[in-house]
């Protein structure tokens, strides 16, 4: 069997690790050692991200800038998104004829390569989704780029349902709300997979265990993650128990603004930024940087599946989180867990998972014997069954 992924939604600088491309590489690392042949599509800032998170496969560069080797603003992405889907197709002319291409998002740079490759190397497609937009009104954040995310992933899911072999979603809300909206555009119900996300429980576990310097640590700044939670939510926490400290790491978006009112408030003595040199950590040093704090502070208002969390859990940090049907539906009461948009609920757990020892242990016991459940061994190996099952399907 060979691979042809596609990976271009990290454009000129890959700076924050999601969750699509951490599934790509767990798993295609893991089909390396059954000897698949592979093969990534992808840009300068996929390959910056993926060499630093450890990949090996081999690649070809599908330009993202007409002339800026970084990008110069965030509003960048966008055109960067623009630029690889009218120039990839060198890149795809330079990759091995391949039985399947997986693409690992819903953006429209990775769907219409995807559309070219079916039509040139006539292999299979499978559409990774890892999550459904929130209608506009519903979703923080600015409105114009709401409304344009929620716009562009409606085309996909359109372009995905007819012509896609398959379609993996999660077995979560936002994966039942993606296969609704894929059978209305008219993929017939069998041509759509549950997929599972994972974490490197072992790995996790034997990472370094660093001195506790942090109270608290958040992990990906963006809008949708509760980026504007940040501050209402902390100042509470302040109020009742001053001094205690949190870290935000991770992918950033948009985070300029909140950033700005940590230091015009004085609250950069308690909220620090930690952004590695060179824009990543080695996937160690990232799960000995988590265990650096006590607790997980994730205010995030929609997931795809949570990684951050469940590595945290692994790692040994209770979590304190919104009360999110995706959380609840994977991780049951392993986490404690807050009304949405409850803040004073929110710092009241928070100070009392940093106070009180028998309600700590209580949530990291539980945490860390959920974390076992998933692990990216058994993932892949049900990955490449399923992708050698649709292949054979269709000889």
């Amino acid at each position: 069997m060979k691979i042809l992924w596609i990976l271009h939604g990290c454009g000129l600088e890959g700076r924050g690790i999601t969750g699509g491309p951490v599934r790509y590489h767990e798993i295609s690392r893991r089909f390396q050692k059954q000897s698949i042949e592979q093969f990534l599509l992808t840009t300068k800032g996929g390959r910056d991200m993926l060499q630093g998170m450890g990949s090996s496969i081999p690649d070809a560069i599908s330009p993202a800038s007409l002339v800026f080797k970084r990008e110069p603003c965030r509003a960048f992405r966008l055109w960067s998104y623009i630029v690889t889907t009218l120039s990839f197709r060198k890149a795809l002319r330079s990759a091995p004829k391949s039985d399947v291409a997986i693409t690992v998002s819903d953006y429209f740079c990775d769907i219409v390569p995807a559309l070219r490759f079916k039509r040139l190397h006539k292999g299979k497609w499978v559409a990774w989704i890892h999550h459904r937009e929130t209608p506009p009104k519903m979703r923080p954040g600015n409105p114009l780029v709401n409304r344009l995310t929620y716009k562009m992933q409606e085309w996909s899911l359109r372009k995905i349902a007819a012509n896609a072999d398959e379609a993996w979603v999660y077995d979560t809300d936002a994966g039942d709300l993606v296969k609704e909206r894929l059978i209305a555009f008219g993929m017939a119900p069998e041509r759509i997979r549950i997929m599972r996300c994972g974490v490197n429980v072992e790995e996790i576990s034997r990472s370094r265990e660093p001195q506790k310097d942090v109270d608290a640590v958040m992990v990906g700044l963006r809008p949708n993650k509760g980026l504007f939670d940040i501050i209402p939510i902390w100042e509470k926490v302040l109020a009742k128990r001053p001094d205690t400290t949190l870290r935000l790491m991770g992918g950033m978006s948009g985070e300029t603004e909140v950033l700005e009112e940590i230091r015009n408030k004085g609250l950069d003595k308690n909220i620090q930024v930690f952004r590695p040199e060179g824009g990543f950590l080695p996937t160690g040093e990232y799960y000995s940087k988590l265990k650096s704090a006590r607790i997980m502070f994730a205010p995030s208002h929609e997931e795809g599946w949570g990684m951050a969390v469940c590595e945290a859990m692994a790692a040994g940090l209770p979590v304190v989180a919104y009360d999110l049907p995706v959380y609840r539906r994977i991780y049951g009461n392993a986490f404690r867990q807050i009304p949405s948009f409850d803040f004073d609920s929110f710092a009241e757990s928070i100070v009392e998972l940093l106070d009180d020892k028998a309600t700590f242990g209580q949530y990291q016991s539980k945490g860390l014997e959920t974390a076992k459940d998933f692990g990216w061994d058994v993932i892949a190996a049900s990955d490449v069954s399923a992708l050698k099952e649709m292949i054979e399907k269709h000889l």
